[in-house]
């Protein structure tokens, strides 16, 4: 097979790969999004007193926080695999925004959405501190 021809299928299998990537997303979100089950104190167990109740309560707002994180990671990723579709169809996907060198195939199977290579990724990492 010619170079020309792997690189072709490289990059519709990598190109496969975000949109697989996409859908699993899809449904993460739409398994997220399903409404719980209304909250039945009868079918508790427990014996009702003030602390039991509280303790529910917070449970639960601690279950929905993390649920509304989990959303948002998804939206992120989501979004992100949505510019890589758009690159793909440009034909710029693989290419790193900071430097303009192709980011390695290994890279990008492991994280199809990336838009920098790992020396610029490094590079930026190092300048902006982490959240």
């Amino acid at each position: 097979m010619t170079q020309k021809r792997k690189a072709t299928a490289s990059k519709l299998s990598l190109a496969s790969r975000v949109l697989a990537e996409r859908r699993a997303i899809q449904a993460r979100l739409a398994a997220l999004d399903l409404d719980r089950p209304p909250r039945n104190s009868e079918a508790m167990g427990g014996d009702n007193t003030p602390t039991t109740e509280l303790m529910e309560a917070v449970q639960e707002s601690v279950a929905n926080d993390i649920a509304l994180a989990s959303r948002e990671v998804l939206l992120v990723r989501l979004r992100a695999l949505n510019e890589a579709e758009k690159k793909i169809r440009e034909g710029t996907y693989g290419r790193c925004e900071a430097c303009g060198r192709p980011i390695p195939p290994a890279r990008l199977a492991a994280m199809p959405e990336a838009t920098l290579c790992v020396p610029c990724a490094e590079r930026i990492a190092s300048v902006v501190p982490p959240r």
